[in-house]
């Protein structure tokens, strides 16, 4: 556990969970899913900037309980209006940005590597035996 707001600022994750409850409070489902890092990791962040001060947890007054929605702290939105200032904030959001980009194209390249016609391109490509691999499997999918 980071014990200083300079050890945390350097953790995994650190600087994006404060990058982005910057604008709005987010849930803990949701802060996940756009910083690609473990729960496991993003609990212990989470925990981190709680106890330094740099977010709270936002009470349902619903059930007058801890909800598992976080908003940044005052101390927390200083640090973040510097990296906004350093063009750190802009940056990490553009790598969300391009990171969901790559999974998109990801998607898009699985697919078409399920396809038959694909599978017999990628076997055909060469007059050799470049689909099989060292113990003779085929590597490409292509059964025909």
């Amino acid at each position: 556990m980071a014990d200083t707001v300079r050890e945390y600022c350097t953790s995994r994750g650190a600087l994006g969970v404060l990058i982005l409850l910057y604008s709005d409070p987010q849930r803990f489902t949701d802060l996940a899913e756009m910083l690609h890092i473990s729960d496991s990791t993003l609990t212990y962040r989470l925990a981190e900037a709680r106890d330094l001060g740099l977010v709270t947890p936002e009470i349902d007054e619903q059930e007058t309980s801890v909800g598992d929605q976080y908003r940044l702290s005052e101390r927390g939105a200083l640090i973040v209006k510097k990296l906004d200032q350093l063009g750190v904030t802009h940056a990490y959001r553009t790598m969300l940005d391009m990171h969901q980009q790559v999974e998109d194209g990801r998607s898009d390249l699985d697919e078409w590597l399920d396809d038959d016609e694909t599978k017999r391109k990628l076997a055909r490509c060469s007059d050799q035996d470049p689909y099989v691999d060292p113990f003779g499997d085929d590597v490409t999918g292509y059964s025909g």
